[in-house]
């Protein structure tokens, strides 16, 4: 998970939820001037630098042996998660990412957030299992062995859905929007800005990344 001081009430709740379903918790803190007290815990892998933005949370992706879990600092996460993802995986032999959000494109993308044939959306009812162009990369994970994201070779820091897509799709390995209930996976609502809302109306350079892949 990255995080950033504006979202600590969030994050925390959204660590509590996936606390007990993992053997450690990496947080990348961006802009934080010291480490808060709720943070200061023997599971918790505390890292600082510069600003990564929402891209710190794949600051360890490169690691080897390992189920790696993306989170996000505004979703609770249901207790089983973390049981439900590993069993997807391990169906497809651990050769894919599986998300609960993503997006299968229009032939012709004008738009990267209104330009999309099927939008899967990790807090609606998913009815069933589906490979898609885009996943969202706060609500997905992978083994690491089997699949290699770079951050470093991103090239903008806010686009990890995109730029993670990008790069599974490069070594031939698909997206799988999981089937999932409704509120299976739970909004907060954070204080500050979100992505989301920053860039939906001016959304031309996520356009133009997409355009540039055959998806």
């Amino acid at each position: 998970m990255a995080t950033m001081p504006q979202r600590m009430d969030t994050a925390f709740l959204a660590i509590e939820s996936i606390y007990h379903q993992v053997d450690i918790i990496r947080l990348y803190l961006n802009n934080f001037e010291e480490i808060p007290i709720e943070y200061r815990d023997r599971k918790i892998e505390i890292y600082q630098g510069e600003d990564l933005k929402s891209s710190g949370k794949l600051f360890n992706a490169l690691n080897s042996n390992e189920y790696y879990f993306c989170i996000d600092d505004d979703i609770v996460y249901p207790k089983n998660y973390v049981h439900d993802a590993i069993k997807k995986l391990n169906e497809y032999d651990d050769d894919i990412i599986v998300s609960h959000h993503g997006r299968i494109f229009k032939d012709e993308i004008k738009s990267y957030f209104k330009c999309y044939k099927t939008r899967y959306q990790f807090n609606q009812i998913v009815e069933k299992d589906t490979f898609v162009d885009v996943i969202g990369n706060g609500v997905s994970a992978w083994n690491t062995n089997n699949i290699k994201i770079d951050y470093k070779k991103f090239k903008y820091l806010y686009m990890d859905d995109i730029c993670v897509s990008i790069q599974a799709h490069e070594q031939g390995k698909k997206r799988l929007v999981m089937a999932h209930p409704i509120r299976y996976l739970r909004p907060l609502k954070p204080k500050g800005f979100t992505l989301h809302r920053k860039y939906r109306e001016d959304d031309a350079t996520q356009t133009e990344m997409v355009r540039s892949v055959n998806w």
